[in-house]
């Protein structure tokens, strides 16, 4: 145990499940890790919601993910290195992520569908929705650890237009607009932003613009009809990954990536009588990129490469939920899942170019069946069950049970246990060079246990111990160059959180997260995955006028690889304490400033071999509302 992160500890004594702050006397309607919106879950659940979002003013979501449980964040020095986040020590590539519930992992990506998190403007997000647990009984493939589900803005009643504006050192620029609101039953969200996130760091650059369109028509009091379209431009730039960075990479050349990405939704929802309701849910996500890297030298140990690659996922789903009872609700439907990836790539061996090509596509058919049911005022049970049928592997049939019980003087506990798969991503079966078309899918089953006490109005504590297991990973086998299923990884930890209000102006919301890795028969550890975080987040209205947040992250030690030596090695990187801070002041009814400082405390670290973290940074902005 680190002792430095004790007395945080006396803050946040206990982790947990809780989807609103005490005292906020507001109850969420989680629509993640569910077939339909619910108030409770027994599934350990956390929420960021616009207003945290908002005060926190943080230049990535995987900055505001770092405040939450159980989430392990890595980062690859400045902005346009990759960003990846881990549920409870899995792959990041196990983490099933969606924008308004459509899933936008792309299995065409050399992570294996891993999402990059730079990739989402946070000022465009309204809320975060994480799920920890394994959800393929929901989700099908790819939810092996959980889910995060980034939930854009919706349109309130009356009109809102707004403009930001803000800007910092190293060249960084954010600038958008937005309308929202209603006109009789139709209600639209447009929205629009541009952004340079600067050279941070040598070398790391990332460059985005984007677009969010949401349109919803009410044709009667039982029917709701919606279409969402969002667009995505950006290029990037940074040392290439385990390169060495700018600290001991032998030479200067840079990865270089551009890319879009398409989402489209469509939604009708129909209130058929007072005990069924029918929802029918169609998408498509579609992304492009133009990837090339030089490689790492010495000795070619990552050659020079580049890939053009165009993934496609068409999703519907239908869901009939039944109220079978006063207290007993049911979801029953099917989904039909089609997902196309083309790939035109090469690898230069000695001045020779190799092509790495692979083309390929596959449907999912699936019929789930869910029940959730409150046989006892203080008791909620939950069931669920699925069954995929993957084009050219064997159906898989997942199941989920949890139960959550409230015995008196605000003390809940809850238990959980699924299981859940996923399905080799397209450049582990069919990459000319190393992709192996008889690998079988990964393998994951998830238990947590948890109980959380409402001390007071104004103080939530908790506690939750998880365990994961994680079969047949895919790995990259040295010998025979080729992806193969060989580990096996059983994660286990606690994950502690507090809420605490002691002031109607102020509040303190904490976490400490503490994972276990351990690699089956295997001498070998796990990159980017600390032992220990945690985080501490106050908000406090100074003056009517005036309010601040001021959180601090902790990153354990954790191993990092890299191969600029010639061969790969790894390397233990030292623990860090990060103090990020925002101050507000509403000038008017309409115009806002704002001043925000990253790293605060101007603290030197690595995220991986070579790769330093920014320094202290200074950023303004302004935003006028009307």
């Amino acid at each position: 145990m680190q002792y430095r992160i004790i007395p945080l500890f006396f803050v946040a004594l206990f982790a947990s499940n809780s989807e609103a702050a005490p005292g906020s006397g507001i109850e969420d309607v989680l629509v993640t890790g569910t077939f339909a919106p619910q108030l409770a879950l027994t599934s350990s659940v956390s929420v960021l919601d616009s207003q945290q979002i908002k005060a926190l003013n943080k230049t990535t979501v995987a900055d505001l993910l770092k405040t939450l449980p159980g989430l392990l964040v890595e980062k690859q020095g400045g902005p346009g290195g990759l960003t990846a986040v881990s549920i409870r020590g899995g792959e990041s590539n196990f983490t099933l992520v969606l924008v308004d519930g459509i899933a936008v992992n792309d299995p065409t990506n050399f992570r294996g569908g891993g999402f990059d998190f730079a990739n989402i403007n946070p000022n465009m997000v309204d809320r975060i929705e994480v799920v920890r647990g394994a959800q393929s009984a929901i989700y099908g493939s790819d939810a092996l650890a959980g889910v995060i589900n980034i939930i854009t803005r919706r349109p309130q009643e009356g009109h809102e237009q707004q403009v930001y504006v803000e800007g910092g050192n190293h060249d960084y620029s954010d600038v958008g607009a937005s309308a929202l609101g209603s006109v009789g039953d139709f209600n639209y969200t447009v929205e629009v932003a541009s952004r340079d996130d600067g050279e941070l760091t040598e070398g790391s650059t990332r460059d985005s613009d984007s677009a969010n369109l949401r349109l919803g028509w009410q044709p009667s009091s039982t029917q709701e009809l919606g279409i969402s379209y969002r667009y995505l431009d950006g290029k990037r730039s940074s040392y290439p990954e385990q390169s060495g960075g700018p600290e001991y990479a032998l030479y200067d050349a840079l990865d270089n990536s551009d890319y879009t990405q398409d989402i489209i939704g469509l939604d009708w929802g129909a209130q058929l009588s007072t005990l069924w309701r029918s929802t029918l849910m169609a998408s498509r996500f579609e992304q492009e990129e133009h990837y090339r890297s030089p490689g790492i030298p010495p000795y070619f140990e990552v050659p020079p490469n580049g890939a053009d690659t165009d993934f496609t996922r068409d999703q519907v789903r239908w869901i009939n939920t039944l109220q079978l009872a006063t207290d007993v609700e049911a979801n029953v439907g099917a989904e039909y899942r089609h997902e196309d990836g083309t790939s035109k790539g090469y690898v230069e061996y000695f001045g020779d170019s190799l092509p790495s090509d692979f083309e390929l596509d596959r449907d999912t058919r699936s019929v789930f069946a869910d029940l959730s049911a409150t046989p006892l005022p203080d008791l909620l049970l939950h069931a669920s069950l699925r069954y995929d049928d993957p084009e050219e592997f064997d159906s898989e049939t997942s199941g989920q049970v949890g139960a959550k019980y409230t015995i008196g003087k605000g003390v809940t506990f809850a238990a959980n246990w699924g299981e859940a798969y996923k399905l080799p991503s397209f450049f582990a079966l069919g990459h000319a060079l190393v992709g192996n078309p008889d690998l079988r899918p990964e393998q994951g089953e998830s238990w947590d246990t948890g109980v959380s006490w409402e001390a007071s109005s104004t103080l939530l504590l908790g506690a939750t111990w998880f365990e994961n297991d994680f079969r047949d990973l895919v790995d990259f086998d040295d010998e025979t160059f080729r992806n193969v299923n060989r580990k096996s990884v059983q994660t286990s930890g606690v994950e502690l959180q507090a809420d605490w209000r002691p002031l109607p102006a102020l509040s303190l919301r904490s976490q400490a997260t503490y994972t276990d890795i351990d690699v089956k028969n295997e001498n070998t550890v796990l990159t980017g995955r600390p032992e220990w975080t945690a985080s501490l987040v106050a908000q406090w209205q100074i003056l009517e006028r005036w309010d601040t947040a001021l959180d601090y992250v902790y990153t354990g030690q954790q191993w990092s690889a890299s191969r600029h030596t010639g061969e790969q090695v790894t390397e233990e990187l030292g623990d860090y304490h990060r103090v990020d801070w925002v101050l507000r002041w509403q000038l008017s009814d309409a115009w806002q400033a704002q001043l925000a400082i990253d790293n605060v405390l101007d603290e030197d670290y690595e995220t991986a071999v070579g790769f330093n973290a920014p320094e202290r940074e200074f950023r303004v902005g302004i935003t006028f509302t009307h």
